[in-house]
C-alpha cells in the first residue's frame, strides 16, 4: 500500500507524490519533466483523485496527506512524519501553474536529497554559448559546438532567482556535463569570493552613488544589506532612525530591495546609509555576469488593488480560461430526452446514486475551497505589497523629520552641532554622549530594568576611537549601549564573545585583577571589520579599545 511504503523508515529515496485533481486527466505539475529534472534520484507517483486518494489520506499522519491537485516530495526516511513542515504540500490549482509548481517540486527534492545544494556534476569540460530562453528556474543554452545544455539556478547564485542572473541571447562559459547536459556557471560567476565581490562593487559604484541592496537578515535593532552576492553590511538602529520607539524588524522585511549611499573608506571599506531623501534614484546595479541583466532592480510600490467581492475567485477565473469538451451532437441532454429514451436507461442503484451524489457535492465543496484559497493568496500579496510600501513611506517620513530637525538646529547656532562638544573634556563629552544615546534609546518604562552599568575608559581606549576608520562614533556608542545594558547578549549579529589567548581552545584572557576580556563585532562580514574589546569584572566594565578584526591584542 502506498501509504505504508511512505511511511517505511528504511525508504532510502524520497518520493513526488502528484495529485489528480477532479475533473482533470493528469496532474497540475509536470510528471514528465519532474523525472527529466531529478533522474535517479526520486520516486514520482501520480495519485488520480478518488476512492484510492480518499483512503490513502486516511492512512497518512494527521498534517502529512495531499489530493486534490496538490502534491508533496517525501524525503526518504521518516523524520517528516512527526514534522509535516519537511514535506511542504504545494498547491496547485489549474493547468496555468504547472510550471510554477512543476519547479517548485524539483526543488524540494534536491533539498530533500542534498539539503539545497544540486547534485554534484560529473567531469565537465570548458564550453561557451548563448542562452536561448528561460523557463522559470532553469535556461536553455545553445552551445557553440551545436549541443543544447541547460543551467540550473541551483548552480548559480544562491537565494538569487535565474532571471537576475541570465538574459536571452546573453553569451555565457562554464564547465559542461555531456552526461545530465548541465553547464555550470558558478566559476565565472566567483560569489563565493569575498575579494572579488569588493573589486566588483568597487568598479560599479563611486562614494556617494545611490545603490541598491536587498535585505537578508533582520532584528529589532540590526538590518544586514546585501549589495552584491558575497558581500554584506550590518547597519544598526541607531543610523536608521532617531525614534527610539522605532525596531527594524518593523521597518524591513527579509528580501525587500532598499537604496543606500555608499562610502568607501581611505582603506576601501564599505559602509551603506539608509538616510535618502525620497527623490533620489539608484544607479543601475551590477550584473553578476558580462552581458547579464542588473541583479537587482527598484522595488515596485503600487497601491493595492482592492479585492472584488463580486468578482470571480482566481480559481475559477483559471477554470473559465480552461475551455471544457463539448458533449457529442447526437447525445441529447436528459431535460430533453423523451420518455421513452428515459425509459431504456439502466436503473441506478439507490446506494451508487447516493455515493455519487456525494462524491459531486465533496468536489463542488473543494472547487469552492480552492476558490477562496486563491483568494486569500491574492489578498496576502496585495498586504504584503501594502507592508512594504508603508515601511517605505515611513522611513522616509522619518527622515525627513530628522533632516527638518537639523536644519533647525543648524538655523539657531553659528555651527553645526558635531563641531561644537559640550565639553571640553574629551571623557565627559565620551561620557555624556553614551547617556543621551541610553536615555534616547531604552524607553522609559524599561529604564529602571536596563540602567547602564558602572563603566570606565581604558588609557588607549578614545585614542583608539579617534583612530579608527570605516566605523561611525555613533555606531561605537550604540553598541556600547548594548553592552553596558546587558542587550549585547542577545544579539547575535554582535557575536560577543570572551578573548582568548590563542586558537580556540585555549585559555580566555584574564588580567591580574581578575577581570575577563570581551569582543565585541561592530562590522560583520568585511574585511577589517571593526571590534570592540573591554574588560569585565562582575558588574563594572572597562572600555579597553576599538581595533581591526585582526587586532587581537585587549
Amino acid at each position: 500500500m502506498l501509504a505504508s511504503w511512505l511511511q517505511d523508515p528504511a525508504r532510502d529515496r524520497p518520493v513526488v507524490l502528484l495529485t489528480v485533481a477532479a475533473g482533470h486527466p493528469v496532474p497540475f505539475a509536470d510528471a514528465d519533466a519532474i523525472v527529466e529534472a531529478v533522474g535517479g534520484l526520486a520516486t514520482v507517483v501520480v495519485l488520480p483523485t478518488s476512492r484510492l486518494s480518499w483512503a490513502f489520506s486516511a492512512a497518512m499522519p494527521a498534517g502529512t496527506q495531499v489530493y486534490g491537485g496538490a502534491a508533496r516530495v517525501y524525503p526518504a526516511g521518516d523524520v517528516w512524519q512527526a514534522d509535516p513542515r519537511v514535506a511542504r504540500l504545494r498547491f496547485a490549482y489549474s493547468p496555468a501553474d504547472r510550471d510554477k509548481v512543476t519547479d517548485r517540486l524539483v526543488r524540494d527534492v534536491f533539498q530533500a536529497v542534498t539539503g539545497d545544494k544540486p547534485p554534484a556534476l560529473g567531469a565537465t569540460r570548458p564550453e561557451h554559448g548563448v542562452v536561448q530562453a528561460l523557463i522559470g528556474s532553469r535556461a536553455l543554452v545553445r552551445l557553440d559546438n551545436g549541443e543544447l545544455a541547460s543551467v540550473w539556478e541551483e548552480l548559480t547564485v544562491p537565494g538569487v532567482p535565474l532571471d537576475r542572473v541570465l538574459v536571452a541571447m546573453q553569451e555565457v562559459s562554464g564547465g559542461y556535463d555531456p552526461v545530465s547536459r548541465r553547464l555550470d556557471l558558478r566559476t565565472a560567476l566567483q560569489h563565493d569570493d569575498p575579494q572579488a565581490a569588493h573589486a566588483r562593487l568597487a568598479a560599479a559604484y563611486r562614494t556617494a552613488d545611490i545603490a541598491l541592496a536587498d535585505v537578508t537578515a533582520v532584528d529589532a535593532d540590526s538590518v544586514t544589506l546585501r549589495p552584491l552576492p558575497g558581500i554584506t553590511v550590518t547597519v544598526s538602529r541607531a543610523e536608521v532612525t532617531a525614534n527610539p520607539d522605532d525596531l527594524l524588524h518593523d521597518l524591513f522585511t527579509v528580501g525587500e530591495v532598499v537604496t543606500a549611499r555608499i562610502a568607501f573608506t581611505k582603506s576601501g571599506e564599505l559602509s551603506l546609509d539608509l538616510n535618502l531623501a525620497g527623490d533620489e534614484q539608484p544607479a543601475t546595479a551590477p550584473s553578476l555576469l558580462p552581458g547579464g541583466p542588473a541583479w537587482l532592480t527598484p522595488p515596485d510600490i503600487r497601491p493595492p488593488v482592492p479585492p472584488n467581492p463580486c468578482g470571480p475567485s482566481a480559481a475559477s477565473a483559471a477554470a473559465a480560461a480552461v475551455p471544457a469538451a463539448t458533449p457529442a451532437a447526437s447525445v441529447p441532454h436528459p431535460r430533453d430526452a423523451t420518455p421513452a429514451l428515459l425509459a431504456h436507461r439502466p436503473p441506478t442503484h439507490p446506494a451508487l446514486a447516493a455515493e455519487r451524489a456525494l462524491r459531486e457535492a465533496l468536489e463542488q465543496d473543494l472547487d469552492a475551497l480552492r476558490g477562496h484559497t486563491a483568494d486569500l493568496g491574492a489578498d496576502l500579496a496585495r498586504a504584503q505589497l501594502r507592508i512594504q510600501d508603508l515601511q517605505t513611506r515611513y522611513r522616509r517620513a522619518d527622515l525627513a523629520r530628522q533632516q527638518a530637525q537639523r536644519q533647525l538646529r543648524a538655523e539657531r547656532r553659528d555651527q553645526p552641532e558635531s563641531d561644537q562638544p559640550l565639553f571640553a573634556d574629551p571623557d565627559q563629552q565620551f561620557r555624556h554622549d553614551v547617556y543621551i544615546e541610553w536615555a534616547r534609546r531604552v524607553p522609559a518604562a524599561e529604564k529602571p530594568h536596563r540602567p547602564l552599568a558602572d563603566y570606565h575608559l581604558g588609557t588607549e581606549f578614545l585614542a583608539s576611537l579617534e583612530a579608527i576608520e570605516g566605523v561611525t562614533r555613533a555606531k561605537v556608542i550604540a553598541v556600547i549601549v548594548e553592552v553596558l545594558t546587558g542587550q549585547v547578549h542577545h544579539l547575535p549579529a554582535r557575536d560577543a564573545h570572551q578573548l582568548r589567548t590563542g586558537s580556540a581552545g585555549s585559555p580566555y584572557v584574564i588580567r591580574a585583577d581578575g577581570a575577563t576580556c570581551w569582543r565585541v563585532a561592530l562590522q560583520r562580514n568585511a574585511p577589517a571589520a571593526r571590534r570592540l574589546h573591554y574588560w569585565r569584572k562582575g558588574d563594572t566594565y572597562e572600555l579597553s579599545r576599538v581595533v581591526v578584526h585582526d587586532d587581537v591584542r585587549p
